[in-house]
Parts: structure tokens; C-alpha cells; sequence
């Protein structure tokens, strides 16, 4: 068993009711669950046949003797690796396509990806992370995962706040905590634990929480939750957040639907999950809506016209290599960087990682796709294609060129580019040259 704190362990002794405390310390000797979410932007039947987590369709609980992270689907972006208990919170949050929807505390990104499925490409997503570090991991993760209409910040909360005032339809805080609940499947989070941290966490939490509720529309609703188990960072920051704003309520969660236990102190709409009783190491999550009428129609249902005419570089080279595709939305750039917004945002003065989704480089008049564009569009939108084996798509995925023989017509002299699938699912682009496919895969992402 992992020698958990004693400070903790007579913390769950009072919270936990009579005869569970031993199943509780009991869980601490079994290996973690793993988990696995499937794409809903990118629906495939590959992993569909593992055991499913309760609480959430697209989930998926994984043996230790598989390695999904070493697998071609990953890096095609079908599945997110995530703690299961950590899928729950957007479950609960469920938001609709046309929402603009903020994910305020973001990185690494398993949540605002699980946000992005539940949107399929409608509506705006405001992915945002303090820390520009993590962020990073965010942007490749959402580049990933295929996500076509997030923007990502690097802001602190009050600054978010001060610009989108009463602007989003719903909002995930997944909170900074304590993390009680990693302590089976990360043995620095028990090192890091001191018995003061709860008290450090609850007034981060609070602020965070009060500048989240300034930025939600009357009628909106917005999830608080943490991977931590203590009643002071959880059913206490929600009561002290209740009295101070009453025009704040708690909407009751599914719990028997989702196989989740209620929450204590005197706040049952709430959900817990205990890694005794489910398969997750643990979670906290609350559903609180604002006072107010919710728009009948989510108000991004809607697809937006240009704002500004695309670059003609750009124009030209989805004349040759896209097919079926309609760039709707606001056409920015900064720098020799193109981006597409799904509506325009007055976003000067902030921290931006990603103006929205990348498309690629104007430079020297010609046009550079993204490795984003590639990953946002399905195998249909190219018009040229090459479909590799499991062999070259691990030799594609370790930065290699590869032959390009027998791939196309000897009559193409113009250098295009081609999208390098494994089972007609994008992996990126390559430029064919002289009968090779160079590589151009970003460097951050080749396989070692």
C-alpha cells in the first residue's frame, strides 16, 4: 500500500460513513484504473470493445498490459489517455453544439477536448491555462485531437473576466486542489501533500470561482470540480460560493445515472466518486446555473460569414488540394500565421497561445499548411492522399521520407501536398518531390 499522509487518512476516517474507511485504504493496494476517452470528432471502432466507464459513453478502461500511447491511432488523434474519474466533470457540464463554452482551468487539454466533442465544430471554445508551459501541451493536444474551433489564452482568470463579461454559455472550473485524488497513481502528489495546502487551495478556488461567475450569461450553467476529497475544497468553497452569490444555484447531478456517490455536508446535488466504490481514483463535481432566462437557440448555431477576404495564397492552394470544405468564420493573421475563428474576438491585450485554428503559413507568396489542418479535416477533404501501411506509418511518425512510388501519377510535376493517412485517418502532410514524400511533420511531434 502507499504510505499515504496520516493528516489524510484521519481526514477520510471522519468524512467517510462507518465500515468503508477500511475498503477505502484497502483501493490504495490495487494498480491504478486506466482510462482512455474516444474521439467523438473522429468516430472509429478501434478500442470501442473495452469495458466502458460508467459515467461517460466514450470512455474506457484499459489492462496494464496494453500501451495505447505507442499506438498509430493515438497519434492520429482517435482517443485521449485520461484518468476516468477525470471524465466526468464535462459529462455533467454538457454542453451544446453553438455554445461558447470556457475551459478556464485547461492544460493539458483531456477536458477541453471532451468539450470539442460535445460541440462538433459549433460554437466557440475558450481554452485557457495561466501557466504558458502547460499550455503548450494544450494547443498539441487539441491539435491532436482535431479541434477546430478553440482559441487558447494564457491568462489569469480576472484578466478573462474584465474582457468577457456575461459571455459564455457554460463553464468548466476544474479547479487546482490539493489532489488527494492522485495519490494511487502519483507518488509525488503525496510527497507534495502538506497539511496546510487544502487551506492555500480554497482561496485560490474561491477566486477563481468568483471570476468564473462574471463571466457566465444569465441562465448558463457552469461546473466547479477538483481531484481532491476533503469537504473544504469541495461542498465548502460551493457553500461559501452560494452565500455570496445568490443569484447562483446547485442543479441537481444524475447520480444513479452516472454511478456516482452524492455529496456531503448538507449539498447531496452534488457528485463524488471514491476509488472504493468506482472506477476512478477520485473527483469532486458540482453543476451550478445562473439566475436568468438560457437562450433558446445556442447563439452560435449559426455559421458566420468572413470578416476579411482570405489571403489569395491561401485561396489558391485549397483550389488544388481541399475539396468540400467551407472555411466559415473570421480569417486572421498575425504574422505570416493564419487562423480561422468561428466568430471575431477582441483578443488584443491578451495572452494568446492560438488565435483559433491554425491553417498554416503565407510566406515568400505561397501558402504552408498546419499541421491543425491536416488533423482537423476528414481523409475525403484532400485531393491527394497517401495511404500508408502500419510499417510506413511508424516510419512516417519517426520524421522519416518515404518512397512515394506507385502513390501517383507520374504527370504530376507541381510538387503537391499530400496527406499521409494509416486507415484513412490523417497523420499529417508530406510534399511529394521527385517521387519521394518528404516529411513535414513538426519536429515536437516525431516519434524518438
Amino acid at each position: 500500500m502507499i504510505p499515504l499522509p496520516e493528516m489524510f487518512l484521519q481526514q477520510m476516517k471522519d468524512l467517510l460513513p462507518p465500515g468503508e474507511f477500511a475498503a477505502f485504504c484497502k483501493s490504495y493496494e490495487n494498480p491504478t484504473v486506466r482510462g482512455l476517452r474516444l474521439n467523438k470528432l473522429k468516430s472509429s471502432p478501434y478500442y470501442s470493445g473495452l469495458p466502458r466507464v460508467p459515467w461517460c459513453a466514450e470512455g474506457r478502461i484499459y489492462p496494464d498490459t496494453q500501451r495505447p500511447a505507442k499506438s498509430i491511432f493515438h497519434h492520429a488523434g482517435l482517443f485521449y489517455i485520461q484518468e476516468p474519474s477525470a471524465m466526468c466533470p464535462v459529462e455533467v457540464l454538457k454542453p451544446m453544439p453553438g455554445h461558447r463554452v470556457l475551459d478556464l482551468c485547461a492544460a493539458p487539454g483531456g477536458k477541453s477536448a471532451q468539450i470539442a466533442g460535445y460541440l462538433q465544430g459549433e460554437g466557440l471554445l475558450l481554452s485557457n491555462d495561466a501557466s504558458p508551459t502547460r499550455s503548450r501541451a494544450l494547443v498539441k493536444n487539441l491539435e491532436r485531437m482535431g479541434v477546430t474551433n478553440a482559441v487558447v489564452t494564457t491568462e489569469l482568470p480576472k484578466k478573462l473576466a474584465d474582457r468577457f463579461p456575461a459571455f459564455f454559455d457554460r463553464i468548466l472550473v476544474d479547479a487546482p486542489c490539493s489532489g488527494e485524488g492522485m495519490f494511487r497513481r502519483d507518488p509525488d502528489a503525496v510527497k507534495a501533500y502538506t497539511a496546510n495546502k487544502p487551506e492555500a487551495c480554497v482561496a485560490m478556488q474561491t477566486e477563481i470561482l468568483r471570476y468564473a461567475a462574471a463571466m457566465l450569461k444569465p441562465g448558463g450553467r457552469l461546473v466547479y470540480s477538483t481531484c481532491t476529497f476533503n469537504t473544504m475544497e469541495n461542498e465548502g468553497v460551493i457553500t461559501d460560493f452560494l452565500k455570496a452569490n445568490e443569484d447562483f444555484s446547485v442543479v441537481p447531478i444524475d447520480h444513479a445515472g452516472l454511478g456516482i456517490s452524492q455529496g456531503l455536508n448538507g449539498l447531496p446535488q452534488t457528485g463524488r466518486i471514491f476509488p472504493h466504490l468506482a472506477n476512478g481514483e477520485g473527483h469532486f463535481v458540482a453543476l451550478l446555473q445562473k439566475v436568468g432566462q438560457p437562450e433558446a437557440v445556442p447563439c452560435l448555431s449559426k455559421t458566420t460569414a468572413h470578416n476579411n477576404r482570405p489571403p489569395n495564397e491561401f485561396t489558391e492552394f485549397c483550389q488544388e488540394h481541399i475539396i468540400d470544405v467551407e472555411f466559415t468564420g473570421d480569417i486572421v493573421s498575425h504574422g505570416v500565421n493564419l487562423y480561422l475563428q468561428p466568430e471575431p474576438l477582441d483578443l488584443r491585450g491578451l495572452r494568446v497561445a492560438r488565435s483559433g485554428w491554425h491553417l498554416g503559413e503565407c510566406t515568400k507568396g505561397r501558402f504552408v499548411p498546419s499541421h491543425a489542418l491536416a488533423m482537423g479535416l476528414r481523409k475525403e477533404n484532400f485531393r491527394y492522399i497517401a495511404e500508408l501501411s502500419e510499417e510506413n506509418a511508424r516510419r512516417y511518425l519517426r520524421g522519416e521520407s518515404l518512397d512515394a512510388s506507385g502513390l501517383f501519377d507520374d504527370i504530376l510535376k507541381n510538387k503537391p501536398w499530400v496527406v499521409v493517412c494509416y486507415e484513412n485517418f490523417p497523420l499529417g502532410w508530406a510534399k511529394l518531390v521527385q517521387g519521394r514524400l518528404k516529411n513535414n511533420l513538426p519536429v515536437g511531434l516525431v516519434v524518438r
